[in-house]
């Protein structure tokens, strides 16, 4: 018996919220700038909108949302290498010293760290570098050094 009470208590739950999910409602400002909302129009001159109260989530938000946050990323990145080339126009000596800073700073950490991570170009993510990763990055640090110091001695 107690099955049949909660079920039909259930059932007449949800039928005395059924009116409340198709209700209308409307949004204003009156003329003081305050929003309100209720369930029928302002009266007088003040103009409203129908507010929509049941969110149904489109098919296609997730790609939206990614397209949404490539599109951010791109632009983030498109304002640094702006950023970059203001800074190397307005002062490439500077920025030149930097980046052979850098290159001696990450010489230094290929060297002495047993661990090294470095940044997945293609996921973002931090990942420990393998032996022939190691490598490569020992020559791009040395061969980036040596422009440095040669160029220096310009």
């Amino acid at each position: 018996m107690t099955r049949v009470r909660r079920a039909l208590l259930a059932g007449a739950v949800l039928a005395l919220a059924m009116p409340a999910l198709g209700a209308k409602f409307y949004k204003w400002v009156d003329d003081d700038g305050v929003t309100h909302y209720d369930t029928k129009p302002p009266t007088g001159q003040t103009a409203s909108e129908e507010v929509r109260t049941r969110h149904s989530a489109s098919s296609d938000q997730d790609q939206a949302v990614k397209r949404l946050e490539e599109r951010r990323a791109a632009e983030a990145q498109a304002a640094q290498r702006r950023e970059e080339e203001r800074r190397v126009r307005e002062n490439p000596d500077q920025v030149s010293e930097e980046r052979c800073a850098r290159h001696r700073q990450n010489l230094e950490v290929l060297l002495n760290k047993p661990i090294v991570r470095a940044k997945n170009p293609e996921t973002g993510e931090m990942e420990v570098i393998d032996q022939a990763r190691r490598e490569q990055m020992l020559e791009e640090a040395r061969a980036a050094i040596e422009f440095c110091e040669a160029r220096s001695k310009r």
